[in-house]
């Protein structure tokens, strides 16, 4: 691909670069849009995805007939948003690229919030449903029960489902979870909570089916409809709400599931004194190596998830900091442990800090041992307390 490096080209063009000679998978986290002062989103703060490339690819080869590398002024006759093509031809020679259609196309998902993720989550469905692979789901396919309220995702009443509709609608399901406060782990514990437990395949968990499904609050209390049953959204509601108020993270919750999962054989919510047993055979047979020692409190040999929930809480406060804020402080760590010792000493903080970075005053709070350096821990210890003080 041809292209003119400009100075105001150059860092894309240099993004682009990182694609394709790295071959570097971009995060799929949405991008955190900058607003300008006219309210438009700063295009050079977009994260581009492999979706992105992909898109502009095909467009190019629509209307870039002579192959050139460019979208010329004729050929832009063809394009139906004319009136935006100023605004993607960043380096303003009249002309759109293939990275400049990669920008347009970035920009589109992260205001519809789709993620690389919500698109590859989309593709499994397609994959699963498109029985004639030809790429949507015609109205045979639709008419075999998936999805459940076809008329939410057609959303231009064609008749047909495409994977952009597809992750459209999951990207607005995933929304509306979040303004919710329902993480991913509460929707995937939820939709494995209904498929374990739900007998008579309605998607929905009856009053005896809630029974065997061992959840943390009563379910009538999140039973919308009032009609005797949750949902997966409404159990995803419940699981948030639990974990919010016990203290759990998210990965807590994760943990939780993935050790009933796994031990569980079956599934009543109990990992009883053969499947305790039978963990410590995973790591040798012997008996006092069992990894699941630590978390039988009252010594029964056997476990139930309150108890496991229980041990987790407890462990979280004793930690004193949650999932988010270990995040940014291992981000933090690696930004300023110059010498990759695993901690940041004096010599790495800052007198006067920008943005972004940690002052040399944060050593006396949150050097917890006194051993004149921040460790991971107490970092993220730090970010907790002063979270707490807003």
């Amino acid at each position: 691909m041809s292209v003119k490096p400009t100075s105001v080209f150059t860092p894309m063009l240099l993004v682009l670069c990182n694609v394709f000679l790295a071959n570097t998978i971009f995060s799929a986290n949405r991008a955190t849009a900058q607003i300008l002062g006219d309210e438009k989103t700063d295009l050079y703060s977009l994260v581009l995805a492999p979706i992105d490339l992909t898109d502009a690819t095909r467009s190019m080869t629509v209307y870039d007939p002579n192959e050139d590398g460019f979208i010329d002024k004729d050929e832009q006759q063809r394009i139906s948003w004319k009136d935006e093509i100023k605004e993607f031809d960043l380096n303003r020679d009249g002309k759109l690229t293939h990275l400049e259609l990669a920008v347009r196309f970035a920009k589109q998902r992260d205001e519809s919030g789709v993620t690389q993720q919500t698109i590859n989550n989309a593709k499994v469905f397609m994959r699963r449903h498109d029985e004639n692979d030809n790429g949507q789901l015609d109205p045979d396919e639709i008419a075999n029960g998936w999805p459940s309220d076809p008329e939410e995702f057609d959303t231009n009443h064609d008749g047909v489902i495409t994977l952009a509709e597809i992750a459209n609608r999951f990207a607005f399901m995933a929304g509306l979870r979040r303004e919710m406060g329902i993480e991913q782990v509460d929707q995937v514990t939820a939709i494995r909570t209904v498929k374990q437990f739900d007998k008579d395949n309605d998607q929905k968990l009856d009053k005896d089916e809630q029974k065997g499904a061992f959840l943390p609050l009563p379910a009538s209390d999140f039973d919308e409809n009032k009609d005797g049953k949750v949902g997966i959204l409404e159990i995803a509601t419940l699981l948030a709400k639990h974990r919010r108020e016990s203290g759990m993270s998210k990965s807590d919750l994760a943990q939780v599931r993935t050790l009933f999962e796994r031990y569980d054989a079956n599934s009543d919510g109990t990992i009883d004194e053969i499947e305790f047993a039978s963990a410590a055979n995973v790591v040798g047979g012997v008996a006092n190596s069992n990894p699941l020692q630590s978390l039988d409190k009252n010594n029964d040999g056997r476990l139930t998830q309150s108890e496991v929930q229980q041990t987790m809480i407890e462990n979280r406060k004793s930690l004193g900091f949650n999932d988010d804020e270990l995040t940014e402080a291992r981000k933090l760590l690696t930004r300023h442990d110059k010498d990759r010792s695993n901690f940041i000493d004096e010599t790495e903080l800052y007198e006067t800090p920008t943005s972004g970075q940690l002052a040399k005053s944060i050593l006396k709070s949150a050097d917890e041992d006194k051993d004149k350096r921040i460790s991971l821990t107490e970092l993220a210890r730090h970010l907790a307390k002063q979270e707490a003080k807003k």
